[in-house]
């Protein structure tokens, strides 16, 4: 059996680096830890001057970005100044262009989850992770939804959520105040966090499968080329 390639991810989330006010922190830090032991590389790229990271400055100071380092070393992120129009379109098309598999957090800048679902397109799997519902309650992120290849969302509200039939929906549980870095919640961060990867790879494998045999379906239509 040939060795699968390995994937290259791409996340946007709210933040990854601060957890003040922002249990959805400790899920991506989780998720990168179990990206690596596939062999796969992710990379997160947040927004500088966010409210989380804001928060985190005004209640723990400029020590905090020390400590998340230390404490967090496999986890490769970039910070970026916030772009409209046609300057975030140039620079997503470029950070995008050799990336496999995209995550957005649906409380990421509104033109990212608005851009990286445009983007989406059959080599780049794109998913919005819904971790606290926004999706339920802000209709707007709502339309930006149908764009992407799935959705992830918290198993309570799964039901709430409508996809179209080329869609998938990923759920995950319990709602995210349950999660931390003490104890059993851990254990909890880095089983959901496993799930998560393991349902976001079958995502993507399956699709690439279906897109192979569409593929060869229209290739025998057509018949052999001319000699």
């Amino acid at each position: 059996m040939l060795p699968q390639p390995r994937r290259r991810w791409a996340f946007f989330p709210r933040s990854v680096i601060s957890d003040y006010e922002n249990p959805a922190a400790y899920l991506y830090r989780a998720m990168a830890r179990q990206i690596a032991t596939l062999d796969d590389e992710a990379r997160f790229y947040e927004e500088r001057a966010n409210p989380w990271l804001r928060g985190m400055l005004t209640s723990q100071g400029a020590t905090a970005f020390r400590t998340f380092q230390d404490r967090h070393p496999e986890v490769s992120y970039v910070t970026y100044e916030p772009r409209e129009g046609h300057r975030l379109a140039e620079w997503l098309t470029l950070v995008l262009a050799t990336i496999d598999v995209v995550v957005v957090d649906s409380a990421a800048p509104p033109t990212i989850v608005q851009w990286v679902g445009e983007l989406t397109r059959p080599q780049l799997h794109t998913f919005l992770f819904d971790p606290d519902s926004r999706l339920v309650a802000n209709t707007e992120q709502t339309g930006s939804a149908h764009w992407y290849r799935g959705i992830c969302t918290v198993s309570s509200d799964s039901h709430r959520i409508s996809v179209e039939d080329y869609q998938h929906l990923i759920t995950i549980g319990p709602s995210l105040p349950e999660l931390g870095e003490n104890g059993s919640a851990t254990k909890h961060v880095d089983a959901t966090a496993e799930s998560l990867v393991e349902q976001f790879v079958e995502v993507v494998d399956s699709t690439i499968v279906e897109q192979h045999e569409d593929a060869t379906k229209r290739d025998q239509q057509n018949g052999p080329g001319p000699s």
